[in-house]
């Protein structure tokens, strides 16, 4: 957009006549520090994307490979891959008269074989900050939707609110980047990672807990801040962080370990203790704890289900009261009725299946077949139908005497059948006991 202030004028004025073109500098520098320098191989060759040439495979040790045309150490990737590109931020910090100047560049790498490598770089957006925090923004025109991302035009004066579209995050600050004292003594310099210039100089001087970090050098866990769902594990475990800090814990990822805190204090672990803090193997204690977090709830919730069936006795008695006392036996196996709620539960406990589950099913009778005391197999009948519905053994698997057992309460189906039957009154007259059926 046109300038329009005195403050618009003088930034552009100093952008286009005062700074000088760092183009070169930044190009030479970033293509050894912040490009990846990787290798594609097959079982005959390997690819340097560097340099474009091939060698043999046998160079390779675990995944990494010196090129033997550009000296360049590699890290090599399994592919038939001939082509790459690659994009990245970076930035340069500068003082020019009162204004601290953050300059952001936007760099491309284009890599083929055989040949070398294409790279284009352009600065795209620069940041004028003043004493006060006032500040203005000289950049291309940004162009950002679900389908493009880029940067055209030349350098104008921009919207400087519009920060989602003119802030972005450099990969590295150039190491000959000046930062003026009141920056630098916050912990704020070319090292800086995790967070823009512009959110580091709002967060870090109002937030002891960000400049603690950021002076540390944690940037793995000052990027937290521009994290919405991060930023309260900061606050959450700031206690465990400080360990990590006096340990010189290095957290691989920062989500896992937020997640795998979180599981500690659901067992209730000691947070403030670095065995449990700092594992040495992040990923398999993770993953040790999300096992047990599953038993604990699968056993909190089979124990509500178990007071939950402890409070419904007085609906299982009425449906199923008629049939207490069914017992026959063929000599050997002897089948008798659960007679209660608890006695389905532990019924279902001893044989690993879900018969407690059938305590208050209205045309379901639950008996239970036993050799000397020892549960064998659980039978359900029909009330309606009068038959047998289900026999399950452990773990719901047929035994040896399935076929014998079932036999048995088909031969003995009239004592069920006699207790459906309305019984009469002493004066006649019938009494209903078919709730259940």
């Amino acid at each position: 957009m046109k300038p329009r202030t005195k403050m618009h004028h003088r930034v552009l004025g100093l952008s286009k006549n005062y700074l000088f073109n760092v183009e070169n500098k930044m190009l030479s520098w970033a293509k050894v520090e912040c490009l990846d320098h990787k290798g594609y191989a097959t079982k005959s060759r390997v690819i340097c994307m560097d340099c474009g040439n091939t060698f043999s495979p046998t160079l390779v040790s675990r995944k990494r490979a010196v090129c033997p045309h550009c000296n360049t150490k590699i890290k090599v990737e399994q592919s038939r891959k001939s082509t790459d590109k690659q994009k990245t931020y970076i930035a340069i910090a500068e003082i020019c008269d009162e204004f601290q100047v953050i300059r952001n560049f936007e760099l491309f790498a284009y890599y083929k074989v055989g040949k070398p490598v294409h790279y284009f770089i352009s600065e795209i957006l620069q940041h004028w900050i003043l004493p006060n925090g006032k500040r203005e923004v000289v950049a291309r025109r940004h162009t950002v939707n679900w389908y493009c991302d880029s940067w055209g035009g030349y350098m104008e004066i921009q919207n400087k609110s519009d920060e989602r579209k003119y802030d972005v995050y450099p990969q590295k600050f150039h190491p000959d980047s000046i930062f003026k004292t009141e920056y630098q003594k916050y912990g704020i310099n070319h090292n800086l990672e995790g967070l823009t210039f512009l959110e580091a100089v709002k967060i870090v001087p109002d937030n002891s807990k960000a400049e603690t970090l950021l002076k540390a050098k944690r940037y793995d866990l000052l990027g937290c801040y521009s994290d919405y769902n991060l930023k309260h594990g900061i606050y959450n475990y700031w206690s465990s962080i400080k360990i990590c800090l006096r340990n010189k814990y290095k957290i691989k990822d920062i989500k896992m370990w937020f997640d795998y805190l979180d599981l500690l204090q659901y067992l209730r672990k000691d947070l403030h203790n670095a065995f449990y803090v700092c594992p040495k193997n992040l990923k398999k204690e993770h993953d040790l704890l999300v096992a047990k977090k599953k038993r604990q709830r699968d056993k909190e919730d089979a124990e509500l289900k178990r007071e939950k069936l402890l409070k419904d006795e007085k609906v299982f008695l009425k449906l199923k009261a008629i049939f207490s006392g069914i017992v026959f036996t063929d000599g050997k196996i002897k089948v008798r009725v659960l007679e209660s709620v608890k006695e389905h539960i532990e019924e279902g406990d001893a044989l690993h299946h879900c018969v407690s589950s059938y305590a208050l099913k209205e045309d379901s009778l639950i008996l239970s077949a036993k050799i000397r005391g020892k549960r064998i197999e659980t039978v359900e009948v029909s009330l309606k139908k009068l038959k047998v519905v289900q026999c399950r053994g452990l773990q719901n698997k047929n035994t040896e005497y399935h076929d014998r057992i079932i036999e048995l309460v088909n031969k003995n189906m009239h004592l069920i059948k006699e207790r459906l039957k309305p019984k009469r009154k002493k004066d006649g007259t019938k009494k209903n006991v078919t709730a259940a059926a």
